[in-house]
């Protein structure tokens, strides 16, 4: 239920993006910009819902500290940083900068989601968590 939701929702954003470096890669910089704005919400969101919801659930039952939660809010704040650097490359034009950071992302992004999808998601569903209030929760978030 969680992790068929997340896995979904990072297919959803993963599609934002591409629509994006095709617009950077023609360098349609007014274009890139409208799609970016989606394109970083939709990822913001993601992020939000895990940090504010899922994770401070999982954490009531697998304690805090430095494991697998935490590595992932290292990421996020990892690739928080490259998606706004990846803004103001946008704003500045620069297109072999934005396309770099694109590239970056993308593989920053699938080696993070692949450890989301295969552990902390199934980890989630052993979990004596309410799986249905959580998704609801989750559902609410905006950023």
């Amino acid at each position: 239920m969680i992790k068929e939701f997340m896995t979904q929702d990072h297919r959803e954003c993963d599609n934002l993006y591409a629509p994006l470096e095709e617009a950077l890669m023609q360098a349609d910089f007014e274009k890139a910009l409208e799609l970016f704005v989606p394109f970083r919400n939709a990822m913001l969101k993601h992020f939000a819902m895990e940090e504010e919801v899922l994770f401070p659930k999982m954490e009531e039952f697998m304690g805090g500290g430095e494991g697998p939660i935490y590595v992932m809010k290292m990421e996020h704040s990892q690739i928080k940083s490259i998606i706004n650097q990846l803004g103001e490359a946008i704003e500045a034009k620069n297109k072999d900068k934005a396309l770099g950071l694109g590239e970056t992302f993308m593989i920053m992004t699938q080696q993070h989601n692949m450890k989301e999808e295969q552990i902390l998601y199934t980890m989630a569903e052993q979990l004596p968590i309410e799986k249905e209030q959580t998704l609801e929760e989750m559902k609410k978030v905006e950023v």
